[in-house]
């Protein structure tokens, strides 16, 4: 059987005349089932310099490749193939550059392959799980410095002694012409930002922060607002730990999302070049690449700022494509800090681009967390106490766990007090529309008089919740400060007339 077989595969490599129109130098082999067939008009190849496996040339122009598998039951073995197909490409002028039949190690074959174009038409030959002596390569080079062809072909034993062949070719030519011109009178258009029309419109009670104009054509998704919180801003890239700065005071948070064709890289520079050029000083510049990975997601878990950006933090790596920066600014007043970046999933999804907005202040201590005594006395005298210590989320009715300490003293004066009745009022300032207003004041006072009851078990009938919202002010809202005195819980004497 061995004797057939070799006259059958001598048949085939009998013309080595180098291929053209789909034809091979050394043909498949009439027994073998095909795998893989590729070809190209036109690419780079790395083909042996010499018997080292370490030193290459390139090859361009022409390339094809085939896998065959030959059934195990024509006893052809992978040594005997490749000794044929070395004598054919001897006789027919061709020099070997590389030749490996026993105790080889397939890294110099796989060397230029596995990374390159040529894996994709190679890989079924199982080169990469090949076994030592059952497999073995050839490399071959034939032609002068100008016109050089070349052969690559590796053979190896398989499952059942089924031999399986992988052969590819090159032959240096010049590169082809597709006929390709170029309009001379082509000008790039950059795109008008001015034009830009946003794609929606903001999303219910979200507004922008008066220092910050947005990019044309972009609308907001969400915004929101924390009145004094710690805020990790970045100063350095991810390696082993983010370096940051711990900034204190009222951070703002705009999500907005930009027209795709913008790309989030014009917007990075547009914001960066305004802040430059209206006195702030860069802290960290990065892209996805040099910030380090998963720097966002790693920076804001497990603070209260991550539900607040509505980009996918959690999936932004260093193979996303997205731009970051923080910087800074004295102002008379205190700092101002800011946190930006720039992301684009693709090219057919808008560009998102979010901002944090660091004010530094320090926390007002007045009126905070009044203890029991002081509320008796206040309510004695005046009817009323407003309280400041309970605090809620942003646009929320959550109560923040740093009330607490002004719940517990609450709780204790209505123990200590057992026979009075109150309201429990809730304010807010007179930003955004009434009715919007007014229904988060009164859904405030009702979580505040659930929390007593549930928490301190304080009867429900001597707690009633009201909202008034923004008609009973303390100050004018005309500040920050004179706002945050119109945002408070207010306990009103219901029953009995005084006390």
């Amino acid at each position: 059987m061995r004797n057939i077989v070799s006259a059958l595969f001598l048949s085939s490599v009998s013309g080595l005349a180098l291929a053209n129109n789909g034809q091979f130098v050394i043909a498949k082999h009439e027994l073998g089932t095909s795998l893989a067939t590729t070809q190209y008009s036109y690419v780079p190849v790395e083909i042996h310099a010499d018997t080292s496996g370490k030193n290459y040339t390139t090859l361009s122009g022409a390339y094809a490749s085939y896998v065959q598998e030959i059934d195990g039951k024509h006893g052809l073995h992978y040594r005997h193939w490749l000794n044929e197909v070395k004598a054919k490409l001897t006789a027919a002028g061709y020099q070997i550059n590389l030749e490996c039949a026993e105790q080889c190690s397939t890294k110099p074959y796989r060397a230029k392959i596995d990374d390159n174009f040529r894996y994709d038409g190679l890989y079924k030959v199982g080169y990469t799980n090949a076994k030592k002596n059952q497999f073995g390569y050839i490399t071959a080079v034939k032609g002068s410095a100008d016109q050089q062809e070349a052969v690559i072909v590796f053979a190896k034993q398989g499952y059942k002694d089924a031999l399986l062949l992988a052969y590819e070719q090159i032959s240096s030519t010049p590169m082809p012409s597709a006929g390709v011109k170029v309009d001379n009178n082509f000008t790039i258009k950059p795109i008008d930002f001015s034009q830009l029309k946003p794609a929606k419109k903001d999303a219910n009670g979200a507004v922008d922060h008066p220092m910050l104009t947005r990019f044309p054509g972009s609308y907001l998704v969400w915004s929101s607002r924390n009145d004094f919180e710690p805020y990790p801003l970045i100063t350095g890239p991810y390696k082993k730990k983010i370096p940051t700065k711990t900034v204190e005071g009222k951070v703002t948070t705009l999500n907005y999302r930009i027209d795709k064709h913008v790309g989030p890289y014009a917007v990075h520079k547009n914001y960066m070049n305004a802040l430059l050029d209206n006195d702030f000083q860069i802290i960290f510049e990065c892209s996805a690449t040099t910030c380090g990975n998963m720097i966002l997601r790693d920076n804001l878990k497990n603070t209260v700022f991550a539900k607040n950006h509505k980009s996918d933090i959690y999936n932004m790596d260093k193979k996303s494509h997205f731009y970051l920066f923080t910087a800074e600014k004295q102002t008379p007043e205190g700092k101002i800090y800011t946190s930006m970046y720039s992301y684009q999933n693709s090219g057919k999804y808008e560009v998102e681009f979010v901002a944090d907005i660091i004010e530094e202040k320090s926390v007002s201590q007045a009126d905070l967390n009044i203890d029991s005594d002081s509320l008796t006395k206040e309510i004695a005298a005046k009817g009323s106490v407003s309280l400041y210590g309970i605090e809620f989320d942003f646009n929320k009715h959550t109560i923040k766990e740093s009330s607490t300490p002004q719940l517990n003293e609450i709780a204790d004066f209505l123990k200590k007090q057992d026979q009075i009745t109150l309201y429990v009022v809730g304010h807010t300032d007179n930003k955004g529309a009434f009715d919007y207003n007014q229904g988060l004041a009164q859904k405030r006072a009702a979580e505040v008089v659930k929390v007593l009851t549930q928490n301190y078990q304080i009867k429900p009938s001597r707690l009633h919740p009201v909202g008034v919202g923004p008609v009973a002010p303390k100050a004018a809202n005309d500040s920050d400060s004179n706002m945050q005195k119109n945002r408070r819980v207010e306990l009103v004497l219901k029953s009995p007339l005084a006390i």
